[in-house]
């Protein structure tokens, strides 16, 4: 007995030793972090997610990442395979695909995370309020859901990007959001009709609580998963919708405000850029296309396991218990009796003739009812929808005044002609004060057309110019100078096939001794074979006399180079074409000018400098070279090069920088016009010293904030010593939809009078740059939107484009003068 009691007693746990064995300690766990257990499960949300922040933070510090800029070029790694220098190798002119898919990364990142985070709230309050609400609540939201679900949001960001102006990335991402929060709202309202029959809901509502306590502790807790899923199909989409617009070539509308002169970073733009390189050069469709693949899935995949991780009556994953049941299949009772033959018993039912008669009476009553409800909803949306237009009227619709003053004297139309007037240029003659020479491109003519003035602007004449003959035709791009004895001279291109697009223009001079004297024209420089051009002469007269020709000339077949030849015997013979400098780069739209001591000026922008100036004391034959400014946006590089080769069309298909130089004693201005895509535009000027050292580079004038400022042309009085630059300018109207030709003067550079206005009445920008240039090789719409001013004795003539319809003269050019 004794033994026995002893061996109970020492089997016998005590209080303590019971407690550990036969109790456990359960620590609390929030939702949240269920949530985070269940997400860890999903390994392939979790592979997903690290994919995603991994592409997110490469996109973010892309401006750090990349090696080199969205348009710089490499003229020496020309068409590259991957390598450890250009990872996603190169295109035919020397892009850098890795940089450029980073940088369009970088836009990707933005617009997913700004229509992410707004698109998803926006729809999940509307579907939240709809799904509880219900009643005429639901109704209203879910028929404006459906009406905006009707239009196409392609069409819907387009049309809306034109007229509401969403000229930034950050406003168009909200656009975005805009359109594309519906399809949340319809799922978040239907996870919220089925949370709301629950009972806890009723509970919560039997205890008191608010609509607003159990919308944020009952309902949208339950609804999440379903929203996440919905985010992240929104998020995916966007992605889509943005790289179809760049790859269309359609962002250029949807992101610049309905411009189509404003360029984004894009990896759709990259897919679109190197769809043309061929299949031999498969990395520029590889790599930009992987990326996007690289933002999509994982998207998708991250969305799944939220909705997983917060949705627990989603449960994708079961127990090893369960899965071993489901191996071995249904039991043998259950299989014996799903054997067994099954009886088919029909039934039937004679429903009574006033049962029937009930039913229709009913059936009839509820119709009548649900009409004026459908009468109120449709009512109320559609009085929803005319708020909502009568807001963007009142808000883009308003009165623009400019906010300069009107200066301009004698203001006309000078060509009066048929045929579309661009491409202006005008000179003074220094021998007979009052006498002005111009010329323009004419749609409607073969050659150009010349304007000459001999009462200081106060009346002009317009005739056609020079004549080519039967076999040949003027493409455009005049320029005009005088010279001392009253000389003129007007270089232009010209067409042998009298093509619009001949890949072979080239370049003449016609003078002739006087206004009324005989035009005798001379080509530049001797003929080239087939495929090489000459374009976009510029002419200057020194006080010697000498006269200057400047232009673009294809030296090689991928290599494009500006030239330089002079003439001492008014025009008839021309010197050999020097080259500026082998070392420009894609070199465009150069422009020249003397200053008094003789020293030739010639400036232009390309694709590695930007904006540069070179100088020449020799009469040509040898040039120093500088930079005035890096050019944002720089479109040199393929604004007018096909596969490598440049083509000739730079008046229409690289105008927006048009730098023009002036230069005095001791000071040379170079203006120039800066734009970077979605953001407004503004005209500079560089101001440099007679050796080219840099005193100075800035903007011109006041203007607005927000204004556009573009297409500037500027000279220097000789009489005051004043620098005049005149530009199209949209101060006073916050829109940017309306123009108004402006001129500002300057002693230095730096600082600058008020502006005054040439004209009236303002000119869209939009039309002005649609008609001025050709944005793509399928476009075959573009005349040019070059303007001009000259200055003697102390007053001012600028010459521009009005594109304003007078009675079916269209694009005419118009002058005034300005003291």
């Amino acid at each position: 007995m004794q033994a026995s009691n002893a061996f109970a007693s020492a089997g016998a746990a005590s209080p303590e030793e019971f407690y550990d064995v036969y109790t456990m300690d359960l620590e609390a766990e929030g939702q949240w972090a269920r949530a985070r257990r269940r997400f860890m499960r999903h390994r392939l949300a979790v592979v997903s997610l690290v994919i995603l922040v991994i592409v997110f933070a490469a996109g973010i510090f892309a401006s750090w990442i990349a090696p080199y800029g969205y348009d710089e070029v490499n003229i020496n790694a020309l068409s590259q395979a991957p390598s450890w220098a250009h990872l996603f190798g190169t295109d035919q002119i020397g892009h850098d695909y890795f940089s450029r898919t980073l940088l369009g990364l970088q836009t990707e990142v933005e617009i997913v995370l700004i229509v992410g985070v707004v698109g998803t709230i926006i729809g999940t309050a509307l579907g939240a309020a709809a799904g509880y609400l219900g009643g005429f609540t639901d109704s209203v939201v879910m028929r404006m859901v459906d009406l905006l679900l009707t239009v196409p949001p392609l069409v819907t960001v387009l049309v809306a990007a034109a007229f509401l102006h969403t000229d930034t990335l950050a406003k168009t991402s909200l656009l975005f959001a805009a359109v594309l929060w519906m399809p949340v709202a319809r799922v978040v309202r239907s996870a919220t009709l089925v949370v709301r029959e629950q009972e806890y809901i009723q509970a919560a509502l039997a205890m008191g609580s608010s609509d607003r306590r159990i919308v944020r502790r009952h309902v949208l807790p339950n609804v999440v998963g379903a929203a996440a899923v919905a985010a992240s199909v929104l998020a995916a989409s966007v992605v889509i919708l943005e790289t179809t617009l760049s790859f269309l070539g359609l962002s250029r509308v949807a992101f610049g405000g309905g411009r189509t002169d404003a360029k984004l970073a894009s990896v759709g733009d990259v897919l679109a850029s190197a769809q043309n390189e061929g299949l031999f050069h498969w990395w520029g469709i590889v790599f930009p296309g992987i990326t996007v693949i690289l933002i999509v899935a994982p998207i998708y995949f991250v969305g799944d396991g939220i909705r997983d991780a917060l949705d627990p009556t989603q449960r994708r994953y079961v127990s090893e218990r369960e899965l071993a049941r489901r191996r071995r299949g249904p039991s043998r009772l259950t299989r014996m009796a799903r054997a067994l033959p099954r009886p088919h018993v029909t039934v039937r039912f004679r429903t009574p003739e006033r049962l029937l008669a009930v039913g229709d009476a009913l059936a009839r009553r509820r119709a009548r009812r649900s009409r004026p409800r459908l009468l109120l909803e449709a009512v109320a949306v559609l009085a929803l929808t005319a708020a909502a237009a009568a807001g963007i009227y009142v808000w883009q619709v308003h009165s623009v005044t400019s906010r300069w003053a009107l200066r301009g004297s004698g203001l006309q139309d000078l060509s009066r002609a048929e045929g579309l007037q661009t491409q202006v240029s005008i000179a003074a003659d220094p021998a007979r004060r009052g006498a002005l020479l111009a010329a323009s491109n004419d749609t409607a003519l073969r050659t150009v057309r010349i304007y000459t003035s001999r009462d200081d602007g106060r009346t002009w004449t317009s005739a056609a110019g020079p004549s080519l003959g039967l076999d040949a035709c003027s493409r455009g791009d005049p320029s005009v100078a005088v010279d001392g004895h009253g000389r003129e001279f007007v270089a232009f291109t010209v067409s042998g096939t009298c093509q619009q697009y001949d890949n072979s223009p080239y370049a003449v001079v016609a003078s002739r001794d006087s206004a009324a004297g005989r035009w005798h024209v001379t080509r530049l420089a001797p003929k080239r074979p087939a495929d090489f051009w000459d374009d976009y002469p510029s002419l200057a007269v020194a006080p010697s006399g000498r006269v200057y020709a400047t232009w673009s000339r294809l030296l090689k077949w991928t290599y494009e180079g500006i030239v330089v030849s002079s003439s001492t015997d008014a025009g008839r013979s021309w010197t050999r074409p020097q080259v500026v400098s082998p070392r420009l780069s894609f070199p465009r739209l150069a422009a020249t000018t003397v200053a008094p001591d003789g020293t030739l000026y010639v400036t232009g922008y390309d694709a590695r400098l930007g904006v540069w100036i070179a100088r020449s004391g020799d009469a040509g034959k040898t040039f120093r070279l500088a930079r005035v400014a890096p050019l944002p946006g720089n479109p040199a590089a393929d604004c007018s090069t096909a596969s490598g080769h440049p083509t000739p069309f730079q008046s229409i298909r690289c105008l927006g920088p048009n730098p023009t130089v002036s230069a005095t004693g001791n000071r040379v201005f170079v203006t120039y016009g800066v734009g970077l895509p979605g953001e407004p535009q503004s005209v500079r000027v560089g101001v440099l010293d007679r050796t080219l050292r840099s005193l100075w580079n800035g903007p011109i004038g006041p203007a607005d904030a927000n204004a556009d400022r573009f297409w500037p042309a500027s000279t220097v009085d000789p009489a005051t010593g004043r620098l005049w630059a005149c530009y199209y300018d949209t101060s006073g109207d916050s829109s940017r939809s309306h123009a108004w030709y402006t001129c500002a003067a300057s002693r230095d550079g730096r600082r600058w009078a008020e502006p005054v206005r040439a004209a009236r009445t303002a000119a869209s920008p939009d039309v002005l740059w649609e008609d001025a240039r050709v944005y793509s090789y399928g476009d075959v719409i573009g005349y040019g939107g070059t303007t001009s001013v000259a200055a003697a004795a102390g007053r001012i003539h600028p010459l521009w484009i009005d594109t304003t319809d007078r009675g079916g003269r269209s694009q005419e050019v118009f002058g005034a003068t300005l003291p």
